[in-house]
């Protein structure tokens, strides 16, 4: 499975979150597991279960604290991870491609 710890990190830093909320740790857990298996986000309610078993806490916490984490964005959790999920893939898939052709560029 590919890391993308270094790719969500940046994504998230280029948001304005704050890394001192509970919810930012939450979200890195949040968005990993939506990229790990897009099975598991078929329900975002299932995505916070696995989230709060790995952090030993209830789902309505990593909800709350995700979305307070995200309030300033203004967009819902799903919405937020979702996006962030699909721009970190597609980011991670040509970043390669991107970095040969500003290379090749006088």
């Amino acid at each position: 499975m590919k890391t993308y710890d270094a790719a969500i990190s940046l994504y998230l830093s280029s948001k304005g979150l704050n890394k001192s909320n509970k919810g930012y740790c939450f979200l890195v857990e949040a968005i990993r597991t939506a990229l790990g298996s897009r099975d598991t986000f078929s329900k975002v309610t299932e995505l916070y279960a696995a989230v709060a078993q790995k952090y030993v806490t209830q789902p309505q916490n990593v909800e709350r604290a995700i979305r307070y984490t995200i309030s300033a964005l203004g967009v819902t959790n799903k919405e937020f991870i979702s996006r962030a999920a699909e721009d970190i893939a597609v980011g991670s898939a040509v970043t390669g491609a991107q970095r040969k052709m500003v290379c090749r560029r006088p």
